[in-house]
């Protein structure tokens, strides 16, 4: 019968002989995992400015501050690294008000009341690995994620064209994280796994773009919800949509410190890989594709990406290797 190498081998004890098993190491290996994937991610800043006299004139946004002189400066680039600057004149400048119909593009305005959010963002590529170990439908495991960040533009919601727009003085910068995750197997629809994950660790900026002097960081969490495709129970590929939440704090001239919310929207698109219960079989003209015996040992008969115990009749007239190549009629019997 076609399907006899499939349940039977000629060199070992029958297939359902239970004697036959995978080593204690094996065993314990198989419940581990790995991933790697690239992805897209969008980080969007956020400020609360409520609390500062913002000053905009035809191409540069300040917060104004006092020196130690009672005269009146701005402070620039506060995202990453302050500055002072008192060169600004603000004696011609327009006090802001949400109801004037003043758009002239080329005066300068002071923004003192009024609710004052910078919004804005940036793209990131994140790179990551994960190592997972599974048990059931759970799973713990740590992982490193390296991002390299493009510059930030940001603007103050709800107000007009003619408010200079905050445009950050770096070109790039990378982003690294290290991290623990742990995570649950919540669904399955025909072969594709369902998957809610959570991440906690820390975060490190480049210095060159936020000094470690002037920015402080925390801690961050990240939520994602990745679906798997299982090309076998040992071989996945996974589609990661994510959420990063942190956040920086940057010391001013004037000892005040801004927050920055720092949340990312991430995609990632990877492979996640498991150990093998049992070794490749070592046989090159060995056609059985199940888990099988050979005298006291257990082989897998499909390499990982293969599922190891395709269904009957699957395989015929050939087996699935022979299916893979591109003329297989042309095999030489």
């Amino acid at each position: 019968m076609p399907t006899m190498g499939q349940v039977f081998n000629p060199w070992g004890p029958p297939p359902n002989d239970k004697d036959i098993d995978a080593n204690f190491l094996r065993k314990i290996a198989n419940h581990f995992s790995a991933e790697v994937a690239i992805g897209y991610g969008s980080t969007r800043y956020r400020q609360n400015l409520d609390e500062y006299q913002i000053y905009s004139d035809n191409s540069n946004l300040y917060l104004l501050a006092e020196d130690t002189l009672g005269n009146t400066v701005g402070i620039g680039n506060w995202l990453n690294k302050p500055f002072v600057t008192d060169t600004l004149d603000i004696s011609s400048a327009i006090y802001y008000q949400s109801s004037q119909n003043e758009s002239d593009q080329n005066r300068s305005y002071v923004i003192d009341s009024l609710e004052k959010r910078l919004v804005g963002g940036g793209n990131a590529i994140p790179i990551h690995l994960k190592i997972h170990f599974n048990y059931n439908r759970f799973r713990l495991g740590a992982g490193a994620t390296f991002e390299i960040n493009s510059k930030a533009n940001l603007a103050l919601k709800g107000f007009p064209d003619f408010i200079s727009t905050y445009e950050s003085d770096f070109s790039r910068f990378f982003t690294r994280k290290y991290y623990l995750t742990a995570g649950v197997h919540y669904y399955d629809f025909w072969d594709f796994s369902y998957f809610a994950d959570v991440e906690y660790g820390n975060f490190r900026l480049s210095n060159s773009a936020f000094p470690g002097e002037n920015v402080s960081l925390s801690n961050y969490w990240n939520i994602s919800f990745p679906i798997e495709k299982n090309f076998s129970e040992y071989f996945r590929l996974v589609m990661r949509p994510s959420i990063d939440l942190k956040s920086i704090n940057t010391i001013i001239p004037t000892g005040q410190s801004i927050k920055t919310n720092m949340w990312n929207l991430q995609f990632q698109i990877g492979l996640r890989v498991s150990f093998p219960l049992f070794k490749k079989c070592p046989i090159s003209n060995c056609e059985a594709q199940k888990e099988h015996h050979h005298i006291d040992k257990k082989y897998r008969g499909q390499p990982i990406y293969k599922w190891q115990n395709p269904k009957v009749g699957e395989n015929h007239p050939y087996n699935m290797n022979e299916k893979r190549e591109r003329f297989p009629f042309l095999k030489r019997k």
